[in-house]
């Protein structure tokens, strides 16, 4: 008997901790663009470097800033394809970051917590960085933290982790190298922001499932 209660205990210290790591990030995955290669905006170092290159606006929702929207199954990737590369961990889309374009979303509201953001990235071409910040308000909920893709690795994740008093913030992927010609990006995707259960709490869902089984038993009785 003690160890059903323990096994259900268990059960549902597992279940808090699932629904607790519920996504707070809108469209994770980034699909849904208007097209296979879509510019959400132009760079502004592009765009002031190259004023000819050309931009057709694209729509992915809940995201803002200056990237590009790229189909998954996409074969112009090099060699490896870095887009082939996430054996199906990918969706219809995938966001690129160039020279110092951002990726963004805005008003993600967060309790006072710790949370865990993780993401997917991987690299088009020449080596690529861009830095990752959650802000809010004149807080920084997430010191701004820099991140790097080379030509020679394929998908791989990412994550912080990081604790804010609460408050709505935004969510942003700012790349930090001037591609020029080269044509270097960052791929971005799989993006999601979860609280992280505390161990407080793991062991109060614990108690209370002991004390509600126990109960159920003496009824039985």
């Amino acid at each position: 008997m003690i160890k059903k209660i323990l096994a259900a205990a268990a059960i549902g210290a597992a279940t808090m901790g699932a629904q607790a790591a519920s996504n707070l990030v809108s469209n994770g995955s980034l699909d849904g663009s208007t097209g296979d290669y879509v510019y959400n905006g132009v760079a502004p170092s592009i765009a002031t470097a190259m004023p000819s290159f050309g931009s057709t606006p694209g729509t992915v929702e809940s995201w803002d800033g200056s990237f590009v929207s790229i189909a998954s199954n996409s074969g112009a990737w090099g060699s490896p394809s870095a887009v082939h590369g996430a054996d199906g961990a990918l969706g219809g889309y995938v966001a690129g970051i160039q020279s110092d374009g951002v990726l963004s979303q805005d008003d993600i509201d967060l309790a006072a917590g710790t949370y865990l953001l993780t993401w997917s990235d991987a690299n088009r071409g020449n080596d690529q960085s861009y830095s990752v910040s959650f802000t809010g308000g004149t807080v920084d909920y997430l010191t701004t933290t820099t991140f790097s893709t080379t030509n020679s690795t394929g998908w791989k994740t990412e994550e912080v982790l990081f604790t804010t008093t609460g408050g709505t913030g935004a969510l942003s992927f700012t790349g930090g190298t001037f591609w020029g010609q080269s044509d270097s990006t960052s791929l971005i995707d799989n993006v999601s922001l979860a609280a992280v259960p505390e161990p407080t709490s793991l062991l109060m869902m614990a108690v209370a499932t002991l004390g509600l089984l126990a109960w159920r038993r003496r009824a039985q009785v």
